[in-house]
């Protein structure tokens, strides 16, 4: 069965409404407009997944929002533009490549049922195009400035709602024939198909009264009595930050251990097929130095690393599709939307949201052990081999950041384009006249540190206790975690005593 997609259009910044911000922001009692537009595509059983199209002003406010609200489906925040139909585009762009139903759906209607979705959905396994109509109920006349120039029958009229829904090759098609058209005016996406498809039947399910847009603010009273909410309801404000982010930690800190129990869950699976097929990995970073300062997790750890010889990753990545379905391999060959360059196990029912996602891209978001490809380095001198992994990886990272087309962005660009290969070149040219059996360390592209270890201090394995259960560590634990933190025993600051993630969720509904 072709994946249903809802496409919340919340592009608009609310010139005509009148308010001091976008009118999907506001607040309809606890949620604004848009989380309850939301809210109803992401409980609904039909719906596979959704896309926010928002102003590019209000993309971290969307993310705050998906965090809060544990927004699950949700695998794109896509940005809009000037008219409604720069945003129905965005959304086709997105899902350029899958065969998908799309149901574009107006933020300003938060009082979309689950009926009214369910209707639409179920008209898309016979229909191409469906759109969502209510029973004109006043009489409606034609004019010509203050005259009346004749009287409509009624009976053949509608209200246009939304969802309005497509099978995406379908809405593709009308578009291109539109942008093809000098004289295309914007308007809706049933008025584009029907005026470029003709021969596409548009199939209308019912409205209902509380479907309405959200026009003026003359209309809250309105919305405000359909929730059954007081004025005052209506005008509450968003929480101030510093309270969003305490509500944040105090839940992470909560469901921390159930998160980490998760993790080593994985961490579990991985190193049973590592066993299996002889394929070599050792604990890692903070993981190992749990393993020696806590006899497990650092307390206020939230993630697992380990390490794997780049040699091994094809075998490794042979042996993962005997992973129990709820997980997979996710690496930049199966997800080239992946900036980093590691190699992650996810466990799919859970979510994590971290300080460098990306919503506008749609990589799988689920908790994840790290395993970084480790390789032979040549034996540089120690300042001029840090100096060039560190200034390499920054190059790197700062290239495949998120950019926005701008006079600075195209300046990094050549720069840092530059600085990269040189870094690059310097760390080749010089590896064909310095040997490489003595230091070992992660590949060029992920040793941000520039840290590395003598071969010896990593091989022969030997085993170390994390969580009550025995794991590869290295040859010389002591010397590996000198090289990686100097006097690892101590314990940082208080205030640096924090994991990585933003917001995570151990199992998703």
């Amino acid at each position: 069965m072709t994946p249903n997609v809802a496409v919340v259009l919340a592009g608009g910044v609310g010139k005509r409404f009148g308010a001091p911000e976008p009118k999907q922001f506001l607040m309809l009692g606890d949620k604004t407009v848009l989380e309850h537009a939301v809210a109803t595509f992401d409980r609904n059983e039909h719906i596979a997944e959704i896309a926010v199209v928002v102003h590019p002003d209000y993309v971290d406010r969307v993310q705050e929002m998906m965090t809060r609200g544990g927004w699950h489906k949700v695998k794109h925040i896509l940005c809009g533009g000037a008219e409604r139909t720069d945003s129905t585009q965005a959304a086709l762009r997105a899902y350029a490549d899958r065969v998908v139903n799309l149901l574009l759906h107006d933020a300003a209607r938060p009082l979309v049922s689950d009926a009214i979705v369910d209707r639409v959905c179920k008209a898309l396994e016979q229909h191409s195009a469906v759109a969502v109509a209510q029973p004109v109920t006043d009489t409606i006349v034609r004019a010509d400035a203050d005259l009346l120039q004749g009287t409509l029958v009624r009976s053949t009229l509608r209200s246009m709602q939304t969802p309005q829904a497509f099978r995406r090759e379908v809405l593709a098609q009308a578009f291109e024939l539109a942008m093809q058209d000098p004289q295309f005016q914007a308007t809706d996406d049933c008025g584009v198909v029907a005026k470029y498809l003709p021969n596409i039947a548009i199939h209308l399910v019912d409205g209902e009264e509380k479907n309405k847009k959200l026009t003026s603010p003359e209309d809250l009273p309105i919305f405000c009595q359909w929730l059954d909410l007081s004025a005052a309801d209506s005008s509450k404000k968003i929480q101030p930050q510093g309270n969003f982010k305490q509500n944040l930690a105090e839940h992470n800190q909560k469901h921390l251990r159930q998160m980490q129990l998760k993790l080593v869950d994985i961490l579990r699976e991985i190193t049973t097929l590592c066993d299996r097929h002889n394929i070599p990995y050792w604990l890692d970073s903070g993981t190992l130095l749990g393993a020696v300062r806590h006899g497990g997790f650092i307390p206020w750890d939230d993630d697992i690393d380990i390490c794997v010889p780049v040699e091994d990753l094809p075998r490794l990545v042979e042996a993962c599709r005997e992973l129990p379905k709820h997980l997979s391999l996710q690496c930049p060959e199966t997800e080239p939307q992946m900036r980093m360059p590691v190699y992650k196990v996810r466990d799919n029912n859970s979510l994590i949201v971290e300080a460098g996602d990306d919503f506008s891209l749609s990589y799988e978001k689920g908790l994840f052990v790290d395993i970084f490809p480790m390789t032979a380095w040549p034996s540089f001198g120690a300042k001029f081999s840090r100096k060039v992994a560190r200034g390499y990886c920054r190059a790197n990272a700062i290239l495949h950041a998120q950019h926005y087309y701008s006079l600075r962005s195209t300046a990094e660009l050549f720069y840092f384009g530059m600085k990269r290969a040189l870094f690059a070149t310097l760390w080749k040219v010089g590896g064909w006249f310095c040997r490489k059996d003595k230091y070992y360390s992660n590949t060029l592209d992920n040793s941000g540190n520039g840290n590395r270890h003598l071969r010896a201090t990593v091989f022969p394995l030997t085993e170390i206790e994390f969580e009550g259960e025995r794991f590869k560590a290295p040859a010389n634990v002591d010397q590996y975690l000198k090289d990686l933190f100097r006097d690892y025993m101590a314990l940082p600051p208080e205030e640096h005593r924090t994991g990585h993630a933003i917001f995570f969720k151990t199992q998703l509904d």
